[in-house]
């Protein structure tokens, strides 16, 4: 029996801090091993992590959009900083 490979934690100040100085530009958050925990973050990305009092470093909420999809091995999150977007 084959076991899952731990995937690293993703450093989301990081990740915000590398979107907001590339404005508009889609990033790699993190691979998730199913499509639930890449909607949750997705979510949690949407939203600035405002359910249950989350602290969130995509704040403030609507500043950054969130898109998944499929890989191979589960589902990549991707982000984008647009805050001041005129479109």
């Amino acid at each position: 029996m084959s076991r899952l490979v731990r995937r690293p934690r993703v450093d989301h100040a990081a990740v915000a801090a590398r979107a907001r100085s590339k404005p508009h530009t889609w990033l790699v958050v993190g691979e998730y091993r199913s499509g639930q925990s890449a909607e949750g973050i997705v979510r949690d990305i949407h939203t600035a992590g405002s359910r249950l009092g989350q602290v969130s470093e995509y704040r403030p909420a609507g500043a950054f959009q969130a898109v998944k999809r499929l890989t191979e091995y589960g589902c990549e999150v991707l982000v984008r900083y647009v805050v001041g977007d005129p479109r």
